[in-house]
């Protein structure tokens, strides 16, 4: 009989509890996890779904409350089984995105995951910190792990243009600035001086003929993007780049890089690097830019006669220019049908320098056979000389080579073939910093 009294406070305990309520295990990513049914309430079908805003339902609460102030630094679009990330980087179309998110309602939901990857879209938002938010819909409906979920409104958020994806985008707005967007939209009015070319930050060829100009600009003016990178460091050459560069009255000026065949653009520094093949470009490397200034006569001897940069370039190597040295040789060579490259510095870039420059060239002009090595000097001002060599002659200018001295010419090969096998490879680089 002891133990009665016992037995009725329990059962009056689970009595009152039951009086409180009983609590129901549902769906992760329903609004009803962790909520109570009241005793009075009828309990929800175990399939009752209740409508939700998406971002909650999206457990994205914190990115909700902050994103006009912690606003993500890029919003990317990827489409279909062989779809690419292309990414924005204006704010106005980010937040856009971000409220069309917000206006969204999670209805119901409508089967398994796992739909075809031709039907998918997937929108990834990255934060300063290289953080991402990521939200995929198949065939319009939000695809999560746990099902396919229907959703009513956003409908803004189909209406974001991106790169290669449609819609109007030049190559000027990759930048997503507004002083490049200026200098394409005024180019007519406001005409850059000059164009120049620059080859792995050698010695840069510059043209201020205005028809050359206007030839550069119009090629990438008039390009359209094919499609995003995903792989450059698999799928381009990263070593390979050129700068296109148009100074302007102001002395100003704008540099559009390609690495290997793509336009590479850093419109966000801390995204890094965007690169992109580009429909329509392929004559750039075509257009004729000559030196900004030339010696259209010669009459025989070193070839620092032959152009003003080449005599300054053998000065810096002799110490003879107060404040200008020489700071690195790049060498593109083809010698008995091997094809490499070379990186000099220091005392190795000097004695190279001094040379080349040292090279006895004729006055008479002669047609160029052979092979090729180019030599782009430049000096710590960024000046410096491009030298092309053919065979045994060298180029003054377009449509100028002078047959240069044959022993001379050969010590030159055999120099730059021993600084290969110092380098225990033909192409490596050499880096040689002493004084």
């Amino acid at each position: 009989m002891k133990r009665f009294p016992a037995a009725l406070m329990t059962l009056v305990l689970c009595l009152g509890l039951s009086a409180c309520g009983h609590f129901v295990s549902i769906m992760p990513g329903d609004p009803s996890v962790g909520q109570t049914v009241g005793a009075d309430q009828t309990p929800e079908p175990k399939d009752f779904f209740r409508e939700q805003d998406l971002l909650s339902f999206m457990r994205w609460d914190e990115f909700a409350a902050n994103y006009y102030d912690d606003t993500p630094i890029a919003l990317s679009i990827r489409t279909g089984a062989g779809g690419y990330a292309s990414p924005v980087f204006d704010r106005g179309s980010i937040i856009s995105a971000c409220d069309a998110l917000r206006s969204m309602t999670v209805t119901g939901r409508v089967g398994d995951t796992g739909g075809a990857a031709e039907s998918k879209t997937t929108f990834s938002f990255t934060m300063e910190n290289g953080n991402q938010y990521v939200v995929t819909f198949s065939d319009g409906y939000l695809d999560l792990s746990t099902g396919l979920y229907a959703v009513s409104g956003g409908e803004a958020l189909w209406g974001i243009v991106f790169p290669g994806y449609g819609g109007d985008f030049d190559v000027f707005d990759l930048y997503f600035s507004d002083s490049v967007r200026a200098f394409a939209d005024d180019f007519n009015t406001n005409t850059p001086v000059s164009v120049g070319r620059r080859s792995n930050g050698g010695a840069t060829l510059t043209s201020q003929d205005p028809a050359v100009v206007t030839q550069v600009f119009q090629l990438l003016a008039n390009a359209t993007v094919a499609r995003v990178e995903e792989s450059p460091d698999q799928n381009i050459d990263l070593t390979q780049a050129t700068d296109y560069i148009f100074t302007m009255a102001d002395e100003s000026y704008f540099t559009f890089t390609f690495t290997g065949p793509c336009l590479t653009v850093t419109a966000s520094a801390d995204y890094g690097p965007v690169y992109y093949w580009l429909n329509g470009v392929d004559d750039l490397p075509n257009i004729t830019i000559l030196p900004e200034s030339t010696v259209p006569t010669f009459s025989g001897g070193p070839i620092t006669g032959m152009r003003e940069e080449i005599a300054q370039a053998q000065a810096a190597a002799n110490g003879q220019l107060e404040g200008i040295t020489v700071l690195g040789v790049y060498v593109d060579y083809n010698i008995q049908g091997q094809h490499g490259y070379l990186t000099l510095s220091g005392e190795t870039a000097n004695n190279f320098v001094r040379q080349v420059t040292s090279i006895n060239a004729a006055a008479e002009t002669t047609t160029p056979l052979g092979e090729d090595i180019t030599v782009c000097v430049t000096l710590s001002d960024q000046s410096g000389p491009i030298i092309v060599f053919t065979g045994d002659t060298v180029q003054q200018m377009v449509g100028a080579n002078h047959a240069c001295d044959i022993n001379a010419m050969a010590d030159l090969r055999a120099t730059i073939q021993t600084l290969a096998q110092d380098a225990n490879n033909i192409g490596h680089v050499i880096q040689n910093t002493s004084d």
